[in-house]
């Protein structure tokens, strides 16, 4: 059993690296677009449930990802209407693509707290974070969405970019 739980540890870090490289390599060979989020937006926040997510004004984003909007050039979240939701849009556009990390953390850390939010009790939720939850990096754009459509919402972000 111990030898097992060495090769699941290297098989992990062997997949943490392999999955930096490849975003290294994406976000190089992003081509360099100036669209702008509010475009984003509009092709991407129609594909959210209806009713089950909401804008968030700045506070909001500071309280649920510790992001200061104005370190940033736009940024568009839309969070979960009520206590038990977790459909989840958040679009970043970044000033340089230096920032990414610091976002990609930010992401890390809100999908994390909400995983721990809803262990134990919670069981569509937490299938739906674990198994619906998009990350996607290009160039200067970041997408982050949670939800039964988030496949939908990757595809029109990626089609608009």
């Amino acid at each position: 059993m111990k030898w097992k739980l060495s090769f699941l540890e290297l098989a992990r870090i062997a997949l943490a690296a392999l999955t930096v490289f490849l975003l290294i390599f994406l976000m190089g060979s992003a081509p360099e677009t100036n669209i702008s989020l509010e475009e984003l937006e509009t092709v991407t926040a129609p594909r959210l449930l209806e009713g089950e997510a909401q804008k968030a004004d700045e506070r909001m984003l500071r309280r649920l990802y510790g992001l200061n909007p104005s370190d940033y050039a736009e940024i568009v979240l839309y969070y979960p209407a009520s206590n038990m939701g977790v459909e989840e849009l958040l679009l970043v556009k970044l000033n340089d693509t230096a920032q990414a990390e610091a976002v990609e953390a930010a992401i890390a850390a809100r999908l994390a707290a909400q995983k721990q939010s809803f262990d134990g009790y919670g069981v569509e939720q937490t299938a739906l974070l674990n198994n619906n939850a998009v990350t996607e990096v290009r160039g200067r754009y970041i997408l982050f969405t949670v939800g039964v459509n988030a496949q939908a919402i990757r595809q029109a972000f990626m089609d608009a970019l």
